[in-house]
């Protein structure tokens, strides 16, 4: 499991990276890039699909719980 972590971090440090240096060769800078992640956030059709998502999650474990406890 541990091996499995360090492999994500540094998959996620790559991406990071590999996104940075390709966001200052298009010029833009990090308050372009917040600025769209916090539009994109904030947008209603995300916030549907967030409550969507967290109302299928919720069912999917409940369906499990009562798989496993045989309720």
């Amino acid at each position: 499991m541990g091996k499995n972590i360090v492999i994500l971090a540094v998959i996620v440090t790559a991406a990071d990276r590999v996104g940075v240096e390709s966001a200052k060769s298009r010029g833009k800078n990090y308050e372009d890039l917040r600025h769209q992640v916090e539009r994109l956030w904030t947008s209603p059709d995300a916030k549907k699909a967030r409550r969507r998502m967290g109302k299928n999650l919720r069912k999917t474990i409940g369906r499990a719980r009562k798989s496993v406890l045989g309720n």
